[in-house]
C-alpha cells in the first residue's frame, strides 16, 4: 500500500503508483437514490463515476507522496456511467 490515511478509509478512495507519479483514486457509487433518479443504473452499489487525479500530497493529511523534487504537471481521468451528465 502506498498510503494509508484514516479519511480514505471511509468512501472508495486509494493512491496507486504510476512509475514515479502518484494517483488519487475516488469512486461514487450508486445509491438508492440515484437508482431512483437515473434509469440507466441497475443497482446500489453500481460504479457511477470514477476520478483520477495525479497528486504529490494527501489532500486529506498532506503526507508527501512522491519521492524526489518532481513536478507534477496536473492531469486527470473522469469517467461517467451514469445515465445523466
Amino acid at each position: 500500500m502506498i498510503h494509508s490515511c484514516p479519511s480514505c478509509s471511509l468512501g472508495e478512495v486509494w493512491f496507486e503508483e504510476d512509475g514515479p507519479d502518484v494517483y488519487l483514486n475516488l469512486n461514487r457509487v450508486a445509491t438508492d437514490e440515484d437508482l431512483e433518479r437515473d434509469h440507466y443504473l441497475e443497482y446500489e452499489g453500481q460504479i457511477i463515476e470514477i476520478v483520477k487525479i495525479q497528486v504529490a500530497f494527501c489532500p486529506y493529511c498532506g503526507e508527501k507522496l512522491t519521492s524526489g523534487k518532481e513536478v507534477v504537471v496536473p492531469q486527470f481521468q473522469h469517467h461517467n456511467f451514469g445515465g445523466r451528465k
